[in-house]
């Protein structure tokens, strides 16, 4: 019970600042729903506003997964808190994983609201929840393991605070996650489908049956996700240091 309890006093301290000011909670928010809201007005179809709510749900944690990078370097850089742990018993992993449950605190509201509002129009089976959870599940992981590397090989701090938003950029709003895969010429369609957020997206709108995809592209995005998941933890074991050397 001592790594769980770790793993949950880590996460409860960098959560602080959510938990005592609410407020910024509605603007990681929407960070994430802003497109959503345009798509409820402009979008020429209703199914089409369903996809945009899909895609918060997958960003929703995988931009917070990012924004771990800010954690991490004032941790270890400004505040040296992380040398406090460094001398303690509390091991890396408990202390990136007390960071990770961080982002699922910050996260949550949004996601609850994305599920409800969905289920409101597209009512969907428990298994199709199951399935979208664990989709967006490698994804936010995928998203903490880029983000806990960046701020612990950061040591800039323009450059911790603005990596994760262009990550956030390219990963989340160009690529097709809000809207339909088709929409793109034919020819960058391959390469959006490198994008990890693309694939999180395409699984996701299947299962909640907005979509229709072939069985190919249902293994290969899981087995891509599944190993951009293992790529990432790999770059981070190895270049997060948890003592600088």
């Amino acid at each position: 019970m001592k790594r769980p309890r770790e793993v949950f006093y880590i996460g409860l301290f960098d959560s602080l600042p959510i938990l005592r000011d609410p407020m910024l909670m509605i603007v990681i928010s929407l960070f994430s729903f802003l497109p959503v809201l345009f798509a409820y007005i402009f979008a020429p179809q209703p199914q089409l506003a369903m996809q945009t709510i899909v895609g918060a749900i997958v960003l929703s944690l995988g931009f917070i997964g990012l924004f771990i990078a800010q954690s991490v370097y004032f941790y270890k850089y400004w505040h040296r808190f992380q040398d406090m742990f460094v001398a303690s018993p509390v091991s890396p992993l408990s202390y990136a994983m007390g960071l990770a449950f961080s982002t699922l605190l910050g996260a949550a509201p949004a996601t609850v609201v994305a599920f409800i509002l969905l289920y409101l129009q597209v009512p969907y089976s428990v298994l199709a929840l199951l399935q979208v959870l664990a989709v967006t599940v490698l994804f936010w992981l995928s998203m903490v393991f880029i983000g806990y590397t960046i701020g612990a090989v950061t040591k800039n701090t323009r450059r911790a605070n603005s990596l994760p938003q262009v990550l956030g950029i390219v990963l989340g709003f160009l690529p097709p996650v809000y809207y339909t895969l088709d929409t793109l010429p034919p020819f960058l369609q391959p390469i959006a489908l490198l994008i990890p957020s693309t694939n999180a997206a395409q699984l996701a709108k299947y299962y909640f049956g907005l979509i229709s995809i072939s069985t190919f592209e249902i293994v290969f995005g899981w087995v891509y996700l599944i190993a951009f998941v293992i790529g990432m933890g790999l770059v981070a074991v190895r270049r997060a240091h948890w003592v600088d050397p």
